[in-house]
């Protein structure tokens, strides 16, 4: 399975998650079969709030699910959509934590009710 973790640095497995999606500087595009994992800049970081596109790359990347500390309703929608889960990593201090919880199966996958609602959720 694919699985993508927004970043907010280049530290390898020990990179601290962000807190949100589509405004991480980064992203963490794992491999949980393989247990492997490659680092990527976020491209569309700088467009205005509600532009960002991350979720466009993702498809074409194979990505099956999402990992995140935050995302906003639309985003959430528009990943489900396109057939990607988005799992609540539980506020995961980095990608190695993210994914050993997403690998115990004890993360939740996001409701409408968890998805941030504006600025200031978390």
């Amino acid at each position: 399975m694919k699985v993508i973790v927004p970043l907010d640095e280049q530290a390898g497995q020990h990179s601290r998650m962000s807190e949100h999606f589509g405004s991480a500087p980064f992203y963490a595009v794992a491999n949980t079969e393989m247990a492997t994992f490659e680092i990527i800049p976020n491209t569309s970081m700088h467009n205005d709030h509600g532009q960002c596109t991350p979720a466009d790359f993702f498809a074409e990347l194979g990505i099956n699910a999402l990992l995140c500390n935050g995302i906003g309703a639309r985003a959430a929608n528009k990943l489900h959509m396109m057939g990607i889960e988005v799992y609540m990593a539980a506020m995961a201090p980095n990608l190695e934590t993210a994914l050993m919880r997403f690998s115990q199966g004890t993360l939740a996958k996001v409701t409408a009710e968890q998805a941030c609602q504006g600025h200031g959720c978390h």
